[in-house]
Formats: structure tokens, C-alpha cells, sequence
């Protein structure tokens, strides 16, 4: 009876170890299968990591290499206009030197005329010699008159003749002269145009970045992002130092300026208004705290009044190159995305100075004057403040 007690209770455990083994043995390929799953997707995510990693990586080295383009635009910007400068110094030399040859000219003229007539006044008289004048005197004291007479009509002669050469010596070295600048005004704008060319290799390459940031909608907005947020960095600095401004150079407290003058004299086309706007690129509606002002490549950016530049440089967000001038009373106005910059901190300008050349610098699409108007470091619509 015991053995059978034992033998029945061996048998149950083997039987339970049986069902135990089958048990595993059924569900190994269900973990197995649901550990290579996890693994699969921890191998995706870590690609999916390092993929975003490597994108990451790329935009911030596309974005540096747009910032080092922006800079070579505005040294070559710089350049030509420079060129530009010296060759309008040429025109301007070149047009008082013609003038100089035209007076000089007619002047030559009337003293050749003048000699002219006189000698076909002496023609006309015979062909009678300063000596035979002088034999046909009938004493001596008319020998002596007309001694005197003769030599003061010779001296006249020599001394007209003498006029007349060095008039027409003048005007030949003024030809020379005339020629000499303007071949150096032809090399002027052959290094000028070579500048150009190189500028719009830089504009197109600049360009090209951007574009390829915009095929990545979300990548394109993660960095619009991160620019409007070193724009508004940049308002808050430009604030500051309004406030700093206006307690050093004791500007008045309330504006007095009057309306503002528009910043372009070339364009008044407005291509993008103040306020909320659907942004061309990643199609969502998007702040803009100034209004954009389609121009050309290099057209003149204007001060919109009397004041003193408190920002002249960089932005590596949105704005790229930029300006801001302090005109008193809490007033700041901003032009950004310039090609050139050609005023410095704390210079005074003039309404209606140039003070920088129109660009496509920092996160901008295309050239255009972005201009904004801030009254105690809060922006407004600055249509408002034109006639």
C-alpha cells in the first residue's frame, strides 16, 4: 500500500515536470519573438536618434555656412560700393576737366581770331616790314615815335602768340589729363562688375541653403523659430540700450520728430504687412513685427528720422545685418536683413540718410527691407507713422 502511495506520488511530479517543460517549451518562441521586436525597435529608434542627430547637425552647419556667406556678402557689398564711390569722385572730375576744355577752347578760339583779323589788317596794308616803317620816318623824333609803335606791336604779337601756346598746351595736357581718367574708369567698373559676379555667387549660394531648409517644413520651422526668438533677444538688447542712450546723450523724454519718412526712395511696395500672416514657407500663422518692403539687391535704405544708432551689426537669427537708431522719446526704429551697414554706434544721422544697402541677410527668403517701429521696446504697426 506504501509503494503505491510513493509510486503514485513519483509519477504526479513527473508528470508535473512534464507539463512544466511543455509549458516552456510552447511559450519560448512567443518571448523569444517579443524580445527580437524589442530589440528591432530599439535599433530603429536609435537610428531614428541618429538620423535626427545628423539632421540636427546638418541644418546647424548650413545655418553657419549662411552666416559666413552673409558676412562675405556684406565685405564684397562693401567693395563695391567703395568702387562706386571712387568712380562717381572720377565722373565728377571728369565733367569739370570737360568743362574746363570747352571754356579754355572757346577762349582759344576768340585769341586765334583776334590774331587773325589783325594780321589781315597788316595785309591789307601792303607787305610792309617793322623796318620800312621805321626807314620812312621824316625826322628823328618821328623815327623814334615810330620806333616805340612798332616795338609795342611786336610785344603785343609776341605776348598773343605766347597766350595763344599756352592755351593750347593747356588744353592738351587737360585732353591727356581727361583721357587718363576715364580709362581709369573703365577698370574701375571691370573690378566692380567683377565684384558683382562674385557677389551673386555668394547670393545664390545663400540662397540655395535656404531653399534646401525649406524642403524640411519642420526643420525649416524649428529654425524659424529659434530666430524669432533671437529677434525678440535682439529687441529687448535694442531696448536697452535705447534706455541706456537716453540717459548719456540726454535725449528728449517725449518724441518730437513728426511723422517718419519712408526708408526706400525707390520702392513703396509693401510685401508683407504688420500683424499675424500666413508664413509663405511652413503655411501657419506667424507674428511679423515689422512690415517688408520688396528692393533690390543694394537699393539705399533710409533713416526714417533724426537720431543716433544704437545697433550696427549682426544678428545670427532672423534679422541677419541690421540697424537700429534711438529718435528720442522711446522711439526706436529697425531695418534689418542689409547687404552692407555704412553707419557705427552712437553716430548721429539725418532723415533721409543713407544708412545701409538692401539685402537678404539672416533667415530671409529674398531680398527686401524689413522695417519696424518700437515705442518703449513694444512693436507697432509702423504704417501708422507715414504720411
Amino acid at each position: 500500500m506504501l509503494k503505491n502511495k510513493l509510486f503514485t506520488r513519483v509519477l504526479a511530479i513527473v508528470a508535473l515536470i512534464a507539463f512544466l517543460g511543455v509549458a516552456i517549451l510552447a511559450s519560448l518562441p512567443s518571448s523569444m519573438a517579443h524580445a527580437a521586436s524589442v530589440q528591432d525597435a530599439q535599433r530603429k529608434q536609435k537610428e531614428a536618434t541618429a538620423k535626427k542627430e545628423a539632421a540636427k547637425e546638418w541644418q546647424k552647419k548650413e545655418i553657419a555656412k549662411r552666416e559666413e556667406l552673409d558676412k562675405q556678402i556684406s565685405s564684397v557689398q562693401a567693395q563695391i560700393d567703395e568702387f562706386q564711390a571712387e568712380i562717381d569722385r572720377k565722373a565728377t572730375a571728369i565733367k569739370a576737366s570737360q568743362q574746363k576744355i570747352n571754356t579754355l577752347t572757346k577762349d582759344l578760339q576768340k585769341q586765334n581770331a583776334g590774331y587773325n583779323e589783325r594780321a589781315k589788317r597788316l595785309i591789307k596794308k601792303g607787305n610792309v616790314s617793322y623796318a620800312e616803317i621805321i626807314l620812312r620816318s621824316k625826322s628823328i623824333d618821328d623815327m623814334l615815335t615810330r620806333m616805340s609803335v612798332v616795338k609795342r606791336v611786336a610785344e603785343y604779337d609776341s605776348d598773343r602768340l605766347e597766350e595763344i601756346e599756352s592755351s593750347m598746351t593747356e588744353v592738351e595736357k587737360l585732353k591727356a589729363d581727361l583721357l587718363a581718367q576715364k580709362e581709369e574708369v573703365v577698370s574701375l567698373k571691370s573690378e566692380q562688375d567683377s565684384k558683382k559676379a562674385e557677389l551673386d555667387g555668394y547670393r545664390k549660394e545663400s540662397q540655395d541653403i535656404i531653399d534646401k531648409l525649406q524642403k524640411d517644413i519642420a526643420a525649416f520651422e524649428k529654425e524659424y523659430e529659434i530666430a524669432k526668438q533671437l529677434e525678440a533677444q535682439a529687441r529687448a538688447e535694442a531696448e536697452r540700450l535705447r534706455r541706456q542712450s537716453d540717459a548719456t546723450l540726454n535725449l528728449p523724454a517725449n518724441y518730437t520728430g513728426g511723422k517718419f519718412l519712408w526708408p526706400s526712395n525707390t520702392t513703396r511696395l509693401v510685401t508683407s504687412p504688420y500683424g499675424y500672416r500666413i508664413h509663405p514657407v511652413t503655411g501657419k500663422s506667424r507674428f511679423h513685427a515689422g512690415i517688408d518692403i520688396g528692393a533690390a539687391h543694394g537699393t539705399s535704405i533710409l533713416a526714417a528720422n533724426d537720431g543716433v544708432v544704437i545697433v550696427s551689426g549682426y544678428n545670427s537669427g532672423g534679422y541677419g545685418n541690421y540697424v537700429v537708431i534711438n529718435h528720442g522719446g522711446g522711439y526706436t526704429t529697425l531695418y534689418a536683413h542689409c547687404s552692407s551697414l555704412l553707419v557705427s554706434v552712437g553716430q548721429k544721422v539725418s532723415r533721409g540718410q543713407v544708412i545701409a544697402r538692401c539685402g537678404s541677410t539672416g533667415m530671409s527668403t529674398g531680398p527686401h527691407i524689413h522695417f519696424e517701429v518700437q515705442v518703449n521696446g513694444t512693436t507697432t504697426n509702423p504704417m501708422q507713422y507715414f504720411n
